[in-house]
This record gives C-alpha cells, structure tokens and sequence, in this order.
C-alpha cells in the first residue's frame, strides 16, 4: 500500500464516519453508535480483500462471511437480547425476534423490536465500508463510493426534524468527496503519464489537493444558496411528487419501526391508510394555512381510521371515486342538526389529503373519494385524497357538514346501530388487556346513553391522563391504551384518543379515531363579524374522537387535555367522575360465554377445526428451520472458515518466493510449482511441461502454452516484454488457475484411493 492509498483510506474514514455521526446524532433508537464498529471493520476488510490477489467474487463471498460474523456478534451482545446466556442461546434468541419481524412485516403489522433497525444499519454501514475501500484500492471507481454514502448521509437529513445541527457533517462530507474526486482524477493521469512515459514534478499531488480543497471551499459557499433553491415552488413540486409514490411504503417502515424516534410530519403532511403510535413529538410554530370561516368550534379534518391492532390504525375503507371540482355523485347520509360550511384555505405547508371541517362533502379541486357504503346506499367520505400534494400558496374551498346536535339530541338518539357501524368501529384486538375493559366499565358502564359513557370517558382522561409530548412509544409487546393508562398516566392526542376509542368500543359504543389539525388560532374577523380566520400552525396537529350516533351521524369528542373542551349547547353537563378505585390485575384469563341460541359446530374426531392460513404455516416452518440453521450455522461456518483458509494458504503457497520476479516469471514460475505438485519431474523443458500439464489438465493448454511462450521468448529473446503481453500471462495465469485446483484434487483422490 503507498502514501497516497493510506491518505485515501484516512479521507473514508471521515466520509463514512460524517455519515454514520449523523445518523447517532439524530437519535432515532438508543445504541446506533455500534454501527461504527460495522463501518470500521467493513473499511478495513474491503481495503484487505481489495489489495488481495482474491478474484471479484472470492472477495466478495470472504467479505459476506466477514460482515455475518460481525454484525451477528454485534446482534448478540444487544441489551435488548439476555446477556448472561450462553453464545449459542442468545443466537437462537436473536433469530426468533428476526423472524417475529419477518412475520410482522409480511402481513403488514407493527413492531418496536429495536434489534432488527440496529442490525440493519450494521449491516449497512458495513456494505458501505467495504465497498467503498473495494472500489476505491481495486477498480478506483469513485462515485461507487461517494453516492452511497451521500444517499446515506441526505437521507438521513432530510427525514431529521431535531434541533441538532446536520450542516457540519454535510460540510466534511462534501470535502472529503471533492478530494477523493481530486485524488482519483491526479491517480489515473499519473498511470497515463507513467504509460506515456510523460516525466512531471514530484509535489503535483500536493498542488492538486491544494487546489481540490479550495475548489470544494468555493463550491460549499455557493451550496448555502440550496436551501432558496430547495424552497422555490418548483423544486417542491418535484420532490413532493416523488414523495407520493412511496407515502404508502413509508407508513409500513413507520409500523415494522414504530419505536424510532424524530418520526415527525415533513413539509408535505402525508395521511396514508394507517397512523402509527409512536415516540416524542417535536412540532413547530411554523404556519400550515390560514383558513376563513363562520365562527364555531372547527376540527380540520384529513382522515379516519377505523381498525386498530394494538399500536396501530388503519384505514379498511377501500372503496374510491375520482371525484372533479365541485363533483357531488358522493351523496352523503342526511343527518339531522347539521349545517353545510365551506372554509377558504390558503396553504403554507404541502398536503396530501384536503382538510375539510367535519364531514368532508367536496371541494373546488379534483381529488380522490375514500369511502363505505352505508346501509341505505349513501357515502360515508373518510377522505379526500390529492392525485398531487397541494403546495404552499395553493388555495382552495372545501366543504364539510358540521355537527350542531344538543346534548339532549345526543342523549335521546337511538342505540339501535346499522350495520355497517357494527361491522367495523366496534373492532377490537383479541389481547387487549382485560385492565383496560374494566377500567372503561368502573369509569362509564353505569351510564344511561352512549353520549353519557363517551362524554364521561372524555372527562376522566382529560382529567386524570397527563398532556405529555416527550412520551416514549411503548415497549414491545404493551398495547398502546393499557400503556397510558395504568403505566404512564402521560399522552398526547394520539394516544388520549386511542385509549378513548378502546375504552368506548368495549362499552359496544361505535367511534373511530380522525387525523388534522385543531382549529388553530383566532388571526382576525370581518367587520361583520361573520367570519373568522384562522391560523393553523404545525404544533396544531392533532387527533381527536368521532362517535356514531343513529340520526345524527358522526360527532367530535376531544379527551387531550392539550385542548380546549367542545362546548355543547342545552342538557345537564356530565359531572366530573373521580378516579375508580382498581388495582390492574394481572393474568387475569376471560372465558368466552356461550351463546345459548348459537348451534354447537361438531368436530368429527381426529379433525380440527382451526381455520387454514397458508402464511402462517410458511412462517411456522421458516422459524422451524431458522432453529435449525442455528444450531447448524457454526459448524457451517466453521466448515466454510476451514475451505477458505485452505484455499489462502494454497494462494500463498503457490506463489511463496516469486512476488518480486516480473510477472511473465512469476506466472511461469507458478507454473512450474503446480507442475511438481502434479508429479512433473524438473527435468523437462518448458515445452515438455507444457505437454505434460496439457496432458493432466486438458482445459487449461491454450492458457499453459501462452504461458509458456512469453516466457520462453522473455528468457531467451532480446526484447524484455511489453505491459500487453505482461498482462496477457497474468491473464492466462487466472483462467488456467483453476482448471489446474480441479486436476489437483482429482491427483489427490486417486492417491488416496491407490492407498486404499
């Protein structure tokens, strides 16, 4: 290795390093900062492996083998794994979580193991080490290694919504690429000087890195004019429609990584068909519209949930219509005490879904219909979906049916519900924890009215549950309610109207949880006073309650105690109910009871009645054999070490001695070497080992006789070879090479079948 590829290794290891202190800084999950040993080790391994006389995918098996051992080590050492278990046990204990993740991810759950996110970015930063020292010392192809990590490193950027400053660890990432493209331009006009035979003075490098270095100075005051750039309408256009293909596949990274932290909305709001419990929030004061409308209590609504599995909600609503402006083929139910109101809004932040107030009816713009059919065939529209994201400076006018119902209305509605509430907004999981149903029955069972049980629920989180926003997402395995309820007694929105919703389900109340914004603040009011403007800021994200009521439709309730309570006109209000008395118990096992006009299903004996789930068996056997290929893995490995430390040692044995001869020697020296090994006396001339060698391995005499008559022309010729005909040898060297290990190890076999 010279001078200058050690300088070259020192500049990626503070590129790589730039991008790795980023993603620790960012603090997206404790315990990041180990991927830095996955990144040094895989720098040093590609460095090994690239200045090696390894082919290409010898290296790159060596380098799988390498980075498995590595990363594994680093799995198994995690806090998240028992450590006082023996290596092989917390091995099994780290496939089983693998493959709980795998399971997850393929029907489209939710996870907070923090094993998998660490293991894959160990996993990265030691592909990107050992490829960028691979192309770097080998091919020296230098944007195979300044774009991965710069990927890395912007990526990480872009999706960071923190306080810590990124900009310096852009800055050291944009120098060490311009000196690397620097040192990669001077290295080959160098070959093709040195080929040319073109003398030139000794501190050019110095000059060139000089020069680099000012020229990356110059180009980093220039790039502090990006971020005008980046904020120009259509710069944001661009990145905002690149952005929506993938809302989707980002909400299922959000799931199978809920528990990552920083995970804050981005300057295009992006509502897809689930919602995420996650950990702390971090909003701004920054504007997202300013909207005119008549004075009242305002949610702006974006989207509905209806189906919740513990620590996530989703959208099952699948049915769509591309709606034009003003389009109104949606008909919608014809609830009574609601009032049509149509707000004007003027963006300052992107979306993707339009905001509407209440009940989304239509609006001026061409949008996306997501709704259900309700029993008597009309709409309920859950959201308006934007073929494109609206951007800053778009307006618009939406209109909503917005609820003006009394307290006496709400309490007089029937409890007869039809059926395609009952079908979907009284779902619940199987484990949600028993704690949590009879929490909800201490608190509100006793009840007259579903508005008495919801508005009484409503009231006892406000008062009982902290507005917290620095909350940290639960551990694995804890439902989301039960959580705040009985471990935290902290939430925000989010999480207020997920135990609400729960809570109300288990009562047999209908309700859902809905995504937008609170009303914001009062900015000024016409002269008449008949309409108001709001602005809406980004701290004003929120999400809050709506319960179905026969007659009246789908009502706001706001349990967050970071928000004002919804005043209701006419009836008693619901007295403040104390906190019950009850200690969760735990283990707590509920029989099922039987339904006495339900007929028994018989079972013929020796049969079973589970139903059939073909995924589920496929994961049952892949976790099977993951047990397997555990115990059986080391000696596997094991086995695999053993073969390519025996074909080093024969690398190092084949060509022991001859690393200084030129390499038309060298090639037939080795040559020679493995004639011997083959049982080809010394007493032949080259053309008579060339004879013999072809007679013991057919596949390699046209490779053999190059070889040998380059070197017979070198050894007995006037001319000293040319870099063609030198390169040709190492050539025939790499094809004849293993036809050669192969009449090798047919030699061996038939001595030790002879001795037989």
């Amino acid at each position: 290795m010279k001078r200058t590829d050690l300088f070259t290794l020192l500049i990626l290891f503070v590129m790589l390093g730039a991008a790795m202190s980023s993603i620790a800084t960012a603090g997206w999950m404790p315990g990041l900062s180990v991927a830095a040993w996955a990144m040094v080790l895989g720098l040093l391994a590609g460095t090994a492996l690239a200045f090696s006389s390894f082919t290409s995918w010898m290296a790159h098996v060596t380098s799988f083998i390498y980075g498995l051992f590595v990363v594994g080590v680093i799995g198994v050492t995690q806090p998240s794994i028992q450590q006082d278990l023996a290596w092989r046990d917390r091995v099994y204990v780290m496939f089983d979580k693998i493959i709980a993740w795998v399971r997850q991810a393929l029907e489209n759950g939710t996870s907070r193991e923090s094993l998998i996110f660490i293991l894959l970015m160990c996993t990265l930063f030691w592909l990107l080490g050992y490829t960028a020292a691979w192309y770097s010392f080998r091919y020296r192809r230098i944007w195979h290694v300044i774009l991965p990590a710069g990927v890395t490193l912007f990526s990480n950027i872009y999706y960071y919504m923190g306080d810590v400053l990124m900009a310096p660890y852009l800055v050291v990432y944009l120098l060490c690429a311009l000196i690397l493209l620097v040192e990669s331009h001077l290295a080959d006009r160098e070959e093709s000087w040195l080929r040319e035979r073109v003398r030139y003075a000794r501190g050019l490098r110095f000059s060139f890195t000089v020069a680099g270095l000012g020229i990356a100075a110059v180009a980093l005051l220039f790039a502090w004019r990006v971020p005008e750039i980046a904020a120009s309408e259509t710069a944001r256009g661009v990145f905002n429609q690149l952005n929506t293909p993938y809302s989707e596949l980002l909400a299922r990274w959000n799931r199978l990584f809920s528990n990552l932290q920083n995970v804050n909305p981005q300057p295009v709001d992006s509502y897809s068909s689930s919602l995420t419990l996650g950990g702390p929030r971090n909003l701004t004061s920054d504007p997202v519209m300013d909207v005119t409308a008549p004075p009242m209590r305002y949610y702006w609504r974006a989207a509905s949930y209806d189906h919740y599995d513990g620590i996530s909600w989703t959208s099952t609503n699948n049915q769509k219509r591309e709606l034009s402006a003003n389009d109104t083929s949606l008909t919608p139910s014809a609830y009574q005490n609601r009032i049509l109101v149509s707000p004007y809004f003027v963006m300052y932040r992107g979306t993707d879904s339009l905001y509407t107030p209440s009940q989304p009816q239509s609006a001026n713009v061409p949008s996306e219909g997501i709704y259900q059919t309700t029993d008597d065939g009309t709409a309920d529209i859950t959201q308006l979906k934007l073929p494109s994201p609206l951007l800053q400076g778009n307006r618009y006018t939406a209109v909503g049916m917005v609820s003006t119902a009394s307290v006496e209305n709400l309490r007089s509605a029937p409890v007869t519900y039809p059926n395609w509430v009952r079908q979907k907004y009284l779902q619940l999981p199987s484990d949600i924890p028993i704690q949590v149903k009879q929490l909800a029955r201490n608190i509100a069972g006793n009840q007259p009215t579903p508005f008495d049980k919801a508005a009484t629920i409503e009231q006892w989180l406000r008062t009982n549950i902290t507005y917290d926003e620095n909350l940290q997402a639960p551990p694995p395995g804890v439902e989301a309610s039960y959580y705040i309820l009985f471990r935290t007694h902290r939430a925000y929105c989010t999480y207020y109207a997920t135990a609400m919703v729960v809570m109300l389900r288990s009562l047999g109340v209908p309700s859902r949880i809905v995504t937008g914004y609170a009303e914001g603040q009062v900015a000024s009011s016409s002269s008449s006073y008949s309409t108001v403007t709001y602005k809406v800021e980004n701290k004003d994200s929120h999400a809050w309650v709506e319960v179905f009521f026969p007659q009246y439709g789908w009502v706001e309730f706001e349990p967050t105690a970071g928000q004002p309570p919804i005043v209701r006109t006419g009836g008693a209000p619901v007295s403040a109910t104390p906190t019950p008395a009850f200690t969760p118990t735990p283990q707590v096992t509920v029989q099922p009871t039987p339904d006495p006009n339900k007929t028994p299903t018989v079972v013929p004996n020796g049969a079973d009645n589970t139903p059939q789930n073909p995924l589920q068996d496929l994961l049952n056997s892949l976790q099977s054999l993951a047990v397997v290929m555990a115990k059986v893995l080391p000696f596997v490995l094991g086995f695999g070490l053993l073969i390519l430390a025996a074909v080093v040692a024969l690398r190092m044995a084949e060509g022991a001695g001859f690393g200084s001869l030129p390499p038309v020697q060298r090639t037939y020296a080795m040559l020679s070497r493995w004639a011997t090994w083959l049982g080809i006396g010394h007493e032949h001339t080259p053309y008579e080992q060339a004879r013999e060698l072809s007679r013991h391995a057919p596949g390699a005499v046209a490779h053999t006789l190059t070889i040998t008559q380059l070197y017979v022309a070198n050894r007995f010729g006037a001319a000293s070879p040319n870099r063609t005909q030198e390169q040709s040898a190492l050539s025939s060297w790499e094809k004849a090479r293993s036809e050669l290990h192969k009449t090798w190890l047919r030699h061996k076999l038939r001595q030790i079948l002879r001795r037989d």
